[in-house]
């Protein structure tokens, strides 16, 4: 029976192709290996499957009839054992990365990463500002102006900052006919704790003067930096593109078109602790995904 079944997949695969030495090339077989199962089925069905002609092959009509009837539970069985085979063989990978990175640029994308990919278990470690970067993680994305040590790095983009504000803040400053450079100078900044000097380096890279803020509020996370300024509490210094969806869903506006550059970089750095093969897969996804 077994022999019988190795047959009958090599008669498919020649019947689809029309050709034993493609069908050899898909089984990792010679063409003499191919020809001599298709003889032995031959024989053992007591019928001409192929008609073998100088330079190509056509299927008699028996072989038309079991190439029509077999083919699909062929393709059946492959399915069914592709998907047990994808079930049972799981590839955990850590992958560890700053808070803000995972919400709001990772997550919104990884839902094509997954569908292509349902045999890779993915485990997401977000990294505060005061955390250190865990070796034990098959990944790191870590936020540097130099370039981190590993054994494979890879740099994703650069930082910048725009000052931002909600909708409806920067819509009751033009009512009262405030503009927005004045709104910058006198009303409450959002602060991030991990850049106490970022609203002093933007200001003379946009040639801003007198920068006295009604009020300075520190926060040491970048998602509730971004929700402050969302409900109007205040106007925040966003870094992109890692915010780049809270502007185009409207949830936040720019007051300015000066950027602050930064020589930071978000950098890939792989530390092989697994399956390398399994870890540049999703090196590869992050790569094409984010530099663009």
């Amino acid at each position: 029976m077994q022999t019988h079944h190795r047959g009958l997949r090599t008669f498919c695969t020649a019947a689809q192709h029309l050709s034993f030495k493609k069908a050899a090339n898909e089984l990792s077989l010679t063409p003499s290996a191919v020809s001599h199962q298709i003889s032995d089925l031959e024989e053992e069905l007591g019928t001409k499957l192929f008609k073998r002609m100088t330079r190509r092959i056509t299927l008699t009509p028996d072989g038309s009839i079991l190439y029509g009837e077999i083919s699909p539970y062929l393709r059946a069985i492959d399915e069914a054992t592709n998907k047990i085979r994808k079930q049972t063989t799981r590839h955990p990978l850590l992958v560890q990365m700053p808070e803000f990175f995972a919400s709001d640029l990772l997550m919104p994308r990884m839902s094509g990463f997954s569908d292509a990919h349902p045999n890779i278990d993915l485990q997401i470690e977000g990294l505060g500002i005061t955390d250190a970067q865990n070796p034990a993680a098959d990944i790191n994305i870590v936020l540097s102006r130099k370039m981190p040590k590993a054994i494979q790095v890879a740099k994703l983009f650069p930082i910048r900052y725009v000052p931002a504000c909600s909708l409806a803040q920067k819509e009751e400053w033009e009512h009262e006919g405030i503009t927005e450079l004045a709104a910058i100078k006198k009303a409450t900044i959002l602060l991030h704790k991990a850049r106490p000097n970022a609203w002093d380096q933007w200001a003379e890279n946009a040639g801003v003067a007198d920068l006295r803020p009604k009020k300075i509020i520190y926060v040491d996370s970048m998602f509730a930096l971004s929700r402050a300024a969302e409900q109007s509490v205040g106007i925040a210094l966003m870094p992109l593109p890692v915010s780049q969806d809270w502007f185009d869903s409207g949830s936040l506006v720019a007051l300015h078109d000066s950027h602050l550059m930064t020589e930071d970089y978000y950098w890939l750095v792989l530390n092989g602790n697994s399956n390398k093969r399994i870890a540049l897969t999703f090196w590869h996804w992050l790569i094409e995904t984010f530099n663009q």
